[in-house]
């Protein structure tokens, strides 16, 4: 069955995994550097505002649950990288997400990359430890219409080696065609798990 993600209700936020939602169901955690667009993805999804956008980065420091259909949680993490609270924060979240990947919750990572800029080294990182783990990730590139030709084209083939890699890849624009496709992709891979 198809999710319409229609029906959404927050449940708690917590600062590692071991103080998750008790009720296990399965999971869709959404990874990326601060800025980088997960509110407004997670806003999409939904079709209304459960996330805020802040022009601060780092303002996220737990992760966040959202059931959704009552079938799923869809899961919003701190972002990493440059934050107004510095390494610090990207050590607990190194540490956070550890934890996360190498816990018997199931789920889907959508690692969110800002498409001017393509996957870096901490991307890579998340992507090992995800396939490490057996869990499907997928990475969307946001941002993907502000791409100028010559941009299009790196991405294009950096995203060619991920899928090579068994990594399935997604364009995020600002149209209704791509939420669909993700959350069509996100449908899918949950009855896989």
């Amino acid at each position: 069955m198809a999710e319409n993600f229609s029906k959404v209700e927050f449940i708690k936020s917590a600062p590692s995994v071991d103080l998750a939602p008790g009720e296990k169901k399965k999971e869709v955690i959404l990874l990326g550097r601060s800025n980088v667009g997960k509110s407004s993805l997670l806003n999409a999804l939904t079709n209304q505002k459960i996330a805020f956008s802040s022009k601060k980065a780092g303002k996220t420091l737990y992760l966040n649950y959202f059931l959704i259909d009552k079938r799923f949680y869809l899961v919003d993490s701190p972002g990493y990288g440059y934050t107004a609270y510095g390494s610090k924060l990207d050590t607990s979240f190194s540490e956070m997400m550890e934890g996360y990947f190498r816990s018997d919750r199931k789920g889907i990572a959508l690692l969110l990359v800002d498409s001017r800029r393509g996957a870096g080294e901490e991307e890579h990182s998340l992507i090992e430890l995800a396939k490490k783990e057996d869990m499907p990730i997928v990475v969307v590139y946001t941002k993907a219409d502000t791409l100028g030709q010559k941009e299009k084209a790196l991405r294009e083939k950096e995203a060619a080696l991920l899928r090579n890699n068994g990594v399935e890849c997604l364009y995020s624009y600002k149209d209704k065609r791509s939420v669909n496709e993700l959350r069509g992709l996100i449908s899918r891979l949950l009855t896989t798990i």
